[in-house]
């Protein structure tokens, strides 16, 4: 690889690293390094990393697991404490070769050259929480952490990926594996890319969904097992030389995070800050019955009991809409999902980096870990396993009544499938996934959006059961979240770590028979009872959601001329004007009144905002 395109990669991803960096070349093979040091061993980095120049690797880590690390390699923990993780990396490599992926827990990807075998290994981490990209053409194959990296190259087609736009602009997640642009792949979370004489391969490596589920021998060993392991994921993301944050709702899952990270920090003499988003404009303490327009009182409540130093309010007074969506176009380099939510987003990392925070933890992937409703169908699967406790449980104690049980359990799996069937059939036949996005249905019938939804299964109505929810939620080998924070928290400076995803939590809350998570009909009560005396007993008990950008319609109304003015220089681009419908674009934001604001949070949301984001980007082209 030629050293001028390796210098083009690294300028591109500067952002991601202050603290310098390196490359190596030898004749056909290049590699790279930008580094920012966070933990206390991120001092002593040093990379490339070369034994000899005949394995080399290059590596982006933070290890959870040091110390049972360490002791596997026979390292001492006198020299464990000047060894980076990315030297652990490279030495669990030297001794288990790719099987070495299943040793490491942890944010993680990492690229080994052996040069007597020119072989090329190429890992990331177990759920996504760090990015990888990669292009492959008739010459070469180059990879990064960064799609500015492989855009930096200028002979590099860059073509925009419609499919994925299209799936952007009506919420289907995908494969793990499209991006924005046609020429450009990712590695999906819990892969391996080889590289050979032979030629590329990817491959899965992590399968929790297929791990059996858990016999312990009551409620309190399930209370104590939980609590250890979610306690050990908190407490393992707090190790930082700089000061640490956390984002905070009125929720379980970032709660959570914030009832056991304030206390572990207040026993080392440090302090967590906590930030939460509240509307800038006067909302309605509640939106529906089950919706909370603003989350500061109960967020707040949290913070006070787990000994939060500093809770800040973030009402992103100076954060326009429209900036937000430039700035994550900027970031991302491809629309994104939650247009609605970039606002507060955007100005919480701002904060968090202004206030001079190294870390800020997360609760992202808690609806589908930590606090996952429970299994609807325990009762059958128990069964089929043979274990009859569990079945017995799951009509006795799943719901106020037996009947309940009895229905909930034994009936409505044995017919839900099929009315799911029909529903999504008929969801697909109206194209039901038109009516809430600003995709055109020309280009929805170019890309046979129908046939292809049909073809993956994917559920435009997103009517799962609740297993097939926890499973979609969690998007095991192709969720994309994990990456769009990594990529987030590098534009501010900031390392983005979330327990919830911890490797050990997923497989734990994989593998929870429903008996400790629905309990008379109450949802999330593992959960809640490992809370119990560490989070308020309000938050403990609210069912309502909250909504960090309840007066998101006040906000667009706001900034409505210079929106506006936007969407009609967008509808003029040929690319642009070919993707989206902007009829119902400008009609969603014409229709808007301050009387109409609040009920307008979807229409605003996934129809403008996320139209407007697309369209942004496809201005590039």
């Amino acid at each position: 690889m030629a050293a001028e395109e390796l210098e083009a990669m690294s300028s591109a991803m500067a952002f991601y690293g202050s603290d310098g960096g390196a490359a190596w070349r030898d004749g056909v093979i290049g590699l790279g390094s930008v580094l920012r040091f966070v933990t206390p061993e991120d001092a002593f980095e040093f990379q490339p990393l070369s034994q000899g120049g005949r394995r080399v690797m290059v590596a982006a880590a933070r290890l959870d697991n040091r110390e049972e690390l360490a002791a596997q390699l026979g390292i001492s923990s006198h020299e464990a404490r000047s060894l980076p993780d990315s030297a652990l990396i490279f030495r669990a490599h030297e001794k288990w070769g790719e099987a070495c992926v299943d040793q490491l827990s942890g944010d993680w990807c990492f690229a080994v050259w052996n040069a007597p075998d020119q072989r090329l290994l190429v890992a990331r981490d177990h759920h996504g929480n760090t990015g990888l990209y990669w292009h492959r053409d008739g010459k070469r194959l180059v990879f990064a952490t960064s799609l500015k990296a492989l855009l930096a190259l200028p002979d590099l087609p860059k073509r925009p990926d419609l499919f994925k736009v299209a799936q952007t602009l009506v919420a289907w997640r995908g494969d793990g594996i499209r991006t924005s642009y046609e020429d450009i792949q990712s590695l999906p979370p819990a892969h391996l890319l080889r590289v050979s004489r032979s030629g590329v391969e990817v491959r899965r490596y992590w399968f929790p969904e297929h791990l059996g589920a858990l016999s312990l021998r009551g409620d309190e060993e399930y209370l104590e097992q939980f609590l250890e392991i979610y306690g050990s994921a908190v407490k393992a993301r707090l190790r930082s030389a700089k000061p640490v944050g956390a984002t905070l709702s009125a929720g379980l899952d970032s709660g959570s995070v914030v009832a056991l990270a304030g206390p572990l920090l207040a026993g080392r003499g440090s302090k967590l800050e906590a930030f939460t988003a509240v509307p800038r404009f006067e909302v309605q303490p509640t939106i529906g019955p089950r919706l909370m327009g603003n989350e500061w009182e109960l967020a707040h409540a949290t913070a006070s009991m787990a000994g939060v130093a500093i809770h800040l309010p973030v009402a992103a007074e100076g954060a326009g809409i429209l900036g937000s969506l430039q700035r994550q176009v900027e970031i991302h380099d491809g629309p994104g999902l939650s247009g609605a939510n970039y606002h507060w987003m955007l100005a919480l990392l701002e904060l968090a980096r202004e206030r001079g925070l190294g870390v800020l933890l997360t609760g992202q992937q808690g609806n589908a870990t930590v606090s996952f409703n429970g299994k609807e169908a325990w009762f059958w699967s128990s069964l089929f396993h043979g274990d009859i406790r569990e079945a017995w449980l799951a009509l006795s104690r799943s719901e106020p009544n037996p009947w309940l049980g009895f229905r909930q359990q034994m009936l409505r799996p044995i017919f839900r499938p099929a009315m799911k069937a029909v529903r999504r059939q008929r969801a697909l036949k109206r194209e039901v996934w038109l009516q809430e996005s600003a995709l055109s249905p020309e280009l929805s019938h170019e890309l046979n959006m129908a046939e292809r939804m049909n073809e993956c299964g994917h559920d435009p109505t997103f009517a799962n059961s609740s297993q097939a929810e926890n499973l979609l939620l969690l998007g095991l080998g192709q969720n994309a979240v994990g990456a769009l924070w990594h990529e987030l928290g590098a534009a501010h400076g900031l390392e983005i770590r979330d327990p919830t995803a911890d490797r050990r939590i997923v497989e734990f809350c994989l593998r929870l028979p429903g008996s400790q998570s629905r309990i008379h009909g109450q949802p999330r009560m593992l959960l809640r009872k490992a809370m119990t005396g560490r989070m308020p007993d309000q938050v403990l008990q609210m069912r309502a959601q909250g909504l960090q950008a309840a007066d998101l319609g006040l906000r667009v109304l706001a900034e409505r001329p210079a929106l506006t003015a936007v969407l009609e220089n967008i509808s003029s681009h040929p690319l642009a004007s070919r993707c989206l419908a902007f009829s119902k674009m400008s009609k969603t934001l014409a229709d808007l009144r301050p009387a109409n604001a609040a009920a307008a949070y979807e229409k605003c949301g996934c129809i403008l905002l996320r139209g407007l984001n697309a369209g942004l980007f496809l201005r590039r082209f």
